[in-house]
């Protein structure tokens, strides 16, 4: 119903010329006359030539109209007085009304605007006018001018939502008060759409076609955009239509409103129709590369199955538009893909098939890994970060880019399981843990089951030794001695052998503990791990960055050669070489560490749920070494709230500039969290700094 551009601009010339010889003797097109030459839609409205003044009483001839316009009806359910049945025009031919959609009227009600966001219908040349003819198409129609007509809103838009009638507030309120519309059209059936957008209240309407009632008391919603449709037989050479509110009564904010109407011819579907519907909406194989792959794949589905009727000799009327119409809802279903160019913080960000990016609390780095189609290496962008689709309790997906803005979905690298059945029964699940013993899977399902477990700050680190990738997060969920959401408070590790996955989930640790001769702040449950991060130093050496001791404190621990657990049993290692803490009872948490000429950078939140709050970061000149707090680097942050955000990652892009990333969580719907990513500056004696910027784009884009 909204993509008729499309139609028109995919199908042949054919269309032009049988729209300039199939309206009538007045179908010529005037090219020096403007569509919508009108002022205000409530006053003195031209098109053209032709002039109906409010001022004129109803079946009173305007010495300004054409002479082969007939006087305007007075009431509803009149016919045309100055054309009969043989004075009509009949419609365009049938390849014409395919390739539009069968639209006939789109009235953009009070608007002066002079093109339409969904099309002018074929019979108009201007988005609204009163009662006359249509100096485009030759056709008579139009709205019946009363003194109570307002014209509210931008009526220069050409958004069909942005303009309306409503009634003015001094108006006296009859039960004839409303909107009357006149439609010349040959005798035939027609869909009737009567769209609806108020933004203030709800309110009831009704709504009488051809003198008979068709739609009774129904209620628009307060910003919701609303349509009721009907089919009616026209007999008379005219359309008329009345859209009122009977149950008014003394109340203004129930006065009735009309936003748009659309008239439909409603065809008689054959074969030679689906053969034209097949050509109209043909789109070609370079050109499906630019729209979403979820919406070619029903479009191609849509297209084998309509040509497949087409192509039978038998096919009955019903499978014939069974076929036209699905075809037509997945041609008017296909989606661009959405092209950035610019980093805009806090706006809905999509990848490259039109989806949200579902890779929050999550890191960006740069790989060389192998193209799925090719098999040759190439440099991308890889993002890791959690699915929230589902709420806090979701897999990790993976994407990749080429220049940081457009991003690829690469699938869910890391699923998390439904029941414990499953890892027995799904070939994928079976597959990935080929070997595992009973006892495994069982732990398998403990630690990453999709109702009880939290899978939260993904990141991934390759070793070059072992060509294993590896994905390290916060694993939390019940223990067998708690049911608390937040009670493991363990790093889990997964491991695949390429960046594309699937990962196999190894298993859930408790990492380091304080020293006996420091205080613990939370000596009940040692070791504990959640908000975490990874770093590999210039020589190879992995780091695990993360909060412990109820997210009291930030621990950095030594990884292992193989990166695959700590470097060296918590219950032996010798604090100041296989770890240290940070900041015993700051509080802090949500990690995100850089190495930048020789000194390292570590940047924290404060722990207050999903709520943002205040960054702080610290500098070091060995990551074992004495870290010195340098405060928050949020410039202009008034709310002190880290641009509402909460960080994640920052990274080194190609030209140089060194990105914040964090996540602005929205609790209420965590699958809509948005991602802040701003540019980070570095005075000279390397100090930290990041603004707000509306949007901003790399150096060398």
């Amino acid at each position: 119903m909204r993509k008729t551009a499309r139609y028109r601009k995919l199908i042949s010339s054919f269309a032009i010329l049988a729209l300039l010889a199939g309206c009538g003797e007045k179908g010529d097109l005037d090219a020096t006359v403007s569509p919508g030459a009108q002022t205000s839609p409530d006053a003195s409205v031209t098109s053209g030539e032709d002039k109906t003044d409010k001022d004129v009483s109803p079946g009173e001839k305007d010495p300004g109209q054409d002479e082969a316009t007939p006087s305007i009806p007075a009431a509803q359910g009149l016919t045309y007085s100055g054309k009969d049945l043989s004075q009509i025009a009949p419609l365009p031919q049938k390849e014409e009304l395919v390739a539009n959609d069968f639209l006939l009227y789109f009235v953009n009600c009070a608007s002066a605007a002079s093109s339409s966001l969904d099309g002018f219908g074929l019979f108009q040349s201007v988005a609204d006018q009163p009662f006359g003819t249509d100096k485009g198409s030759g056709r008579d129609w139009g709205y019946l001018s009363a003194e109570y007509m307002q014209a509210q809103g931008d009526v220069e838009s050409a958004d069909r939502k942005a303009a309306k009638w409503g009634i003015a507030e001094d108006a006296v309120y009859g039960e004839d008060t409303g909107y009357r519309y006149y439609f010349e059209l040959p005798a035939g059936n027609y869909e009737v759409t009567c769209g609806f957008y108020d933004p203030f209240s709800p309110r009831n309407i009704d709504i009488s076609a051809e003198g008979k009632e068709v739609i009774s008391g129904q209620k628009i919603l307060k910003f919701k955009e609303t349509e009721f449709s009907f089919e009616t037989e026209v007999t008379d050479g005219e359309l008329d239509l009345f859209v009122y509110n009977a149950k008014r009564g003394q109340d203004a904010m129930q006065n009735p409103e009309l936003s748009y109407i659309i008239v439909r011819a409603v065809p008689e579907y054959d074969g030679e129709m689906l053969a034209m519907m097949l050509e109209a909406s043909g789109v070609s194989e370079e050109e499906l590369k630019e729209y979403r792959t979820v919406t070619v794949a029903k479009y191609k589905e849509s297209v084998a199955a309509a040509k497949k009727v087409a192509d039978s000799d038998s096919a009955s009327e019903g499978e014939i538009r069974e076929a036209y119409e699905n075809l037509k809802k997945a041609f008017e279903g296909l989606e661009k893909k959405m092209v950035y160019n610019a980093f805009t913080p806090g706006k809905t960000w999509q990848d490259t098939d039109g989806n949200k990016i579902q890779a929050h609390g999550g890191q960006v780095q740069k790989l060389t890994v192998l193209d799925k189609q090719t098999g040759e290496p190439v440099e991308k962008w890889w993002w890791v970060g959690e699915d929230k689709t589902k709420g806090y309790r979701g897999g990790i997906c993976a994407y990749s880019s080429f220049d940081l803005y457009n991003w690829e979905f690469e699938g869910v690298v890391m699923r998390n399981v439904t029941s414990r059945e499953e890892l027995d029964t799904d070939e994928y699940f079976k597959e990935l843990y080929a070997g595992y013993t009973k006892e495994q899977l069982d732990n398998v399902y403990r630690c990453i089951n999709d109702s009880t477990s939290v899978i939260e700050r993904p990141k991934m680190i390759h070793n070059e030794k072992t060509g294993q990738y590896l994905l390290w997060f916060h694993a939390d969920g019940p223990t067998e001695t708690s049911d608390a959401n937040y009670a493991a408070a363990s790093a889990g590790l997964a491991v695949s052998e390429t960046p594309y996955g699937p990962f196999r989930f190894v298993d859930r640790y408790r990492l380091n503990t304080c020293p006996e001769d420091q205080e613990d702040m939370y000596p009940q449950s040692k070791g504990m791990a959640r908000d975490m991060n990874l770093f590999v130093d210039d020589d190879g050496t992995a780091y695990i960055i993360y909060s412990s001791e109820e997210n009291l404190t930030i621990y950095i621990s030594k990884l292992n050669d193989t990166y695959d657990y700590l470097c060296t049993d918590p219950e032996k290692a010798v604090y100041g070489k296989d770890f240290i803490r940070l900041y015993p009872g700051a509080q802090r948490e949500a990690p995100a560490i850089i190495k930048r000429e020789g000194k390292y950078y570590l940047m924290t939140s404060g722990a207050t749920g999903w709520a943002p709050n205040q960054a702080r970061y610290w500098v070091a000149d060995e990551i074992f070494g004495e870290w010195v707090d340098m405060g928050d680097p949020c410039i202009g942050d008034d709310k002190r709230t880290t641009f509402d955000s909460q960080s994640t990652c920052i990274f080194l892009a190609d030209d140089g500039t060194v990105i914040y990333m964090g996540d602005r969580w929205n609790s209420d719907n965590l699958g809509d969290s948005r991602y802040i990513w701003l540019p980070v500056l570095f005075d000279d004696e390397g100090k930290m700094s990041i603004s707000w910027q509306d949007s901003w784009t790399l150096k060398n884009p």
